[in-house]
């Protein structure tokens, strides 16, 4: 580019410097060839009154030339005979011209003549004074005006060269730059070099480009970071139901039971939940959209924490499910995920009993959300942020991080609590029309969740069980 740029100045300041170079000689020519004439009639005028007024003019002397001037003179009789001076024997067009008794000039063989009548004769005749300039004389300082003009022209094309250099390395310069930014740091390698892009130029287009790479850059950084992100996360959600299928076809085959249907039925439930978790999984990572469908969430939760009573009662654990039937719309795979990471969180880095308590609440304006606290009786962490890309938890399940984008993915929300002991709440929306608007039941059993309470809907039939202990 630099080279092109560079060619480009210097092709048009050329053709600049020729477009004037020609109608600037030829100007030159015409002034110096009409300042020449004027000169060599001054000098005529002159020499002419220097000739006697009275009798033969070479009687009382000779031509007295102009001072400093080198031209030649020559005096002409009245019947055209050359009297004195240096000048053609038989007068030419421009003293034939005088001889009338007009001023004349003009080229003769090139050279510069000019005649000027001395004195008239009775019958309109006069003596004429030539005098003429030689052609090499004209030529000569025609050529160095020229030379000086061409001299000019160089400097011109010489200095638009040097400003060309200075603006390819301008406009060079940051694109290099950016180029060296871009490819400094591999992208898809395991963390990509935080390095800082080029400073703004000033320049309008090379700051836009600027922009639109650390923009693109960063965008694709964010997308790869959330690719590896997604891919560690999940990778344990995945294995969990072939390991529990593993674990149940291996007990099976260990101490066989009466009903042979019975490991299948297990079998086809896991297989089921598998498929459940690499379709809304994949659609997470494809952003497809996933309808909003009526679900129980207080029976979600139960389902779902009913999957850790064996890693609860390894543990010596409690586990338990609060809550009458919350109705509500959405994705029940996203939310049931959601469930999952965060009982399966507290188990692993909680302490005491676990309690998932489900209801529906007033979130402060006209709506109304359903809220799921999972609490256990573990402190709060201050030292770090449970969501952030490394949070502890990375290892086990699809973790905080993502749990959290599946929550926004279903319109909803998870938080972390403050408080004395560690509580994980997911919102999601309530379709007004399904939220039964009788009194709340009997306030739940176990430890109390930090922040603000939950209220209990009480189903308008028979009243169900409203606590689960696994």
């Amino acid at each position: 580019m630099s080279r092109r740029v560079l060619a480009v100045v210097l092709t048009v300041t050329i053709l600049a410097v020729t477009a004037f170079f020609v109608p600037a000689a030829l100007a030159i020519w015409n002034a110096q060839q009409r300042g020449e004439l004027l000169a060599l009639q001054r000098e005529a005028s002159i020499a002419a009154s220097r000739v006697p007024p009275a009798g033969d003019p070479l009687r009382n002397g000779a031509l007295v030339p102009v001072d400093g001037s080198a031209h030649r003179l020559a005096l002409y009789r009245p019947d055209g005979a050359l009297a004195a001076g240096d000048g053609p024997s038989r007068p030419d067009p421009v003293v034939a011209t005088a001889l009338t008794g007009d001023f004349a000039e003009g080229y003769v063989d090139g050279d510069l003549v000019a005649a000027a009548p001395v004195r008239r004769q009775p019958d309109g005749s006069a003596y004429v004074v030539r005098i003429d300039a030689p052609r090499g004389e004209s030529r000569n300082r025609f050529l160095g005006s020229l030379a000086e003009l061409a001299g000019a022209g160089v400097a011109v094309v010489a200095v638009a060269g040097l400003l060309g250099v200075r603006l390819t390395r301008r406009l060079n310069q940051p694109i290099e730059d950016l180029r060296a930014w871009a490819g400094a740091a591999d992208l898809a390698g395991p963390s990509p070099a935080p390095l800082p892009p080029p400073p703004p130029t000033g320049i309008a287009e090379l700051d836009g480009l600027r922009r639109a790479l650390v923009g693109s850059r960063n965008r694709i950084a964010e997308l790869l970071s959330r690719e590896r992100s997604f891919s560690s996360q999940v990778s344990h959600q995945l294995l969990t139901p072939v390991a529990a299928m593993r674990v149940a076809i291996e007990t099976e085959r260990a101490a066989p039971r009466t009903d042979h249907n019975a490991i299948l039925d297990e079998s086809l439930a896991q297989l089921d939940r598998l498929q459940s978790t690499i379709t809304s999984m994949l659609a997470l990572a494809r952003h497809v959209y996933r309808p909003a469908l009526p679900v129980d969430l207080a029976a979600l939760a139960a389902e779902r924490a009913s999957v850790f009573t064996a890693l609860a009662a390894d543990r010596g654990r409690e586990l338990e499910v609060v809550g009458a039937p919350t109705p509500v719309v959405g994705d029940a795979d996203a939310i049931g995920h959601i469930v999952d990471v965060l009982v399966h969180n507290a188990l692993r880095h909680g302490q005491g009993r676990v309690t998932v308590r489900v209801g529906a609440r007033a979130d402060g304006s006209a709506d109304t959300v359903a809220a799921v606290d999972v609490a256990d009786e573990g402190r709060t962490p201050t030292e770090r942020d449970p969501f952030a890309e490394r949070g502890a938890d990375t290892s086990h399940g699809i973790g905080l991080r993502l749990a959290r984008s599946l929550a926004e993915a279903a319109q909803g929300r998870l938080e972390l609590l403050d408080g004395p002991t560690t509580v994980f709440r997911l919102t999601v929306p309530v379709n007004a029309a399904l939220v039964d608007p009788a009194p709340a039941g009997p306030a739940p059993v176990g430890p109390a969740p930090a922040g603000p309470a939950l209220v209990d809907k009480a189903p308008a039939g028979p009243a169900p069980v409203d606590k689960a202990t696994f």
